[in-house]
């Protein structure tokens, strides 16, 4: 089975999720934070990694494991600069305020991935009717092969396919955007397939 065929009950996950997040980091910051998913896809390695700048891009984000019923991967990503802008947009800063990668911008991208990927697998799990447990979240500050190579070593090697949703945060003094990728473990795709036909 092609992750492609996920596509379309993904994109109804994407929505709910994409909407629980917001919901969850607008209570946490008191402040409207929207999230928009406008395009979702399927794609390799090296798709993953343009999508984020290239190969040595440096990139800054979060990283779940999915267990459960299915079990996979979901990464947020962001281009270094991007979720510096994410930090500043968390913490309610104007725009450029932070500056460099500190121990604040990694704890503020840790929660907004815990956030986002928590939100995502958890509709996952009632759109399919599936047990899911998200890890708590790790952060991820390398370059875009790096990560790829390390995380999905299993999943590309065995030919699979990741889905990439771009992501974006907006409040009321501006947006930026990222990169959703979900991958399932290449043994649950058929237990995904089930479920979601």
């Amino acid at each position: 089975m092609a992750v492609e065929e996920l596509i379309p009950a993904l994109e109804v996950v994407a929505a709910e999720g994409a909407s629980r997040a917001g919901r969850g980091l607008s209570g946490l910051m008191g402040q409207e934070i929207a999230i928009h998913v406008p395009n979702i896809r399927a794609g390799t390695n090296t798709d993953l990694c343009a999508a984020v700048g290239g190969d040595e891009s440096v990139v800054l984000g979060s990283y779940l494991s999915i267990s459960g019923d299915i079990t996979g991967h979901v990464m947020l990503l962001f281009p270094e600069q991007r979720a510096l802008e994410c930090v500043d947009l968390m913490c309610g800063q104007e725009p450029g305020t932070t500056q460099e990668p500190d121990e604040m911008a990694f704890s503020a991208i840790s929660e907004l991935g815990n956030i986002v990927g928590s939100a995502f697998v958890n509709a996952l799990a009632d759109h399919l009717n599936l047990i899911l447990h998200p890890s708590p979240p790790t952060v991820i500050h390398d370059m875009a092969i790096a990560l790829v190579e390390s995380v999905y070593a299993e999943v590309l090697s065995q030919g699979g396919d990741v889905v990439m949703m771009d992501a974006i945060f907006e409040d009321q003094k501006g947006r930026t955007a990222g990169l959703l990728i979900v991958a399932p473990d290449p043994v649950s795709l058929a237990a995904l397939q089930r479920v979601a036909a």
